[in-house]
């Protein structure tokens, strides 16, 4: 199983190959027609909005919360939020840069009151070089592996919970990237980040997940 580069973002289609999401800076004509009918209060503004973005919100939530109901209840507060400041919004990136921003602060601010899994130091995970440059210990080329048990239930449960153990600030960058298909440019739009920062945090939670699954297929046990 092949890994997007870092400086790539994959996004399935239905045959299953990665394709790239193009990238929207600013608003789109029918984003912008929806946003002023929703500053004047149209209800129907509030039903195409919902319709247009409501399943890409609840996705993301999904993919934060990992909770339907919290996922559900995160959603509604997103377009109570997106109603009621429509007249804020500057229309300086996408629109569903600016939703999505409010969906990951609205999941981050309710995981942080309740109790979420304890979090792992990426740092012990992470490659250790010689003082001539090379690896300190072996690099496990474990996709073939991988791609064998992919339909493995035990792993995609064990590459769930390498995925929650991850600080947040790592978490949701993956998230928005091999998770949700978002670019590069797209996730560091929705968290207000430099596209440096965000291929890093990237690059080292792909390195932090790869060393978690090599120890985890080396002998079985999550470690």
């Amino acid at each position: 199983m092949k890994r997007a580069s870092a400086g790539t973002a994959p996004l399935r289609n239905g045959s299953g190959s990665a394709t790239r999401r193009a990238v929207h800076t600013g608003l789109r004509p029918e984003d912008a027609a929806l946003l002023s009918q929703l500053r004047l209060g149209a209800p129907a503004a509030v039903e195409t909005l919902f319709g247009r973005y409501h399943g890409k919100v609840y996705g993301l939530a999904m993919s934060i919360l990992k909770n339907k109901s919290d996922a559900e209840e995160a959603s509604q507060d997103v377009f109570l939020t997106v109603v009621r400041k429509a007249d804020r919004f500057r229309g300086n990136s996408a629109l569903y840069s600016w939703i999505y921003r409010i969906c990951v602060n609205a999941c981050l601010m309710r995981q942080r009151k309740g109790r979420r899994t304890e979090t792992v130091p990426i740092e012990e995970f992470l490659p250790v070089f010689t003082k001539e440059g090379a690896h300190a210990r072996p690099v496990e080329d474990w996709s073939k592996e991988v791609e064998r048990r992919m339909l493995d239930k035990e792993l995609g449960q064990v590459i769930k919970r390498f995925t929650d153990e991850l600080s947040e600030k790592y978490r949701v960058v993956f998230v928005l990237s091999d998770v949700e298909g978002l670019s590069n440019e797209e996730t560091a739009q929705v968290l207000d980040l430099t596209i440096a920062a965000v291929k890093s945090r990237l690059h080292r939670a792909r390195l932090y997940l790869r060393e978690r699954l090599s120890r985890y297929l080396q002998d079985g046990r999550v470690v």
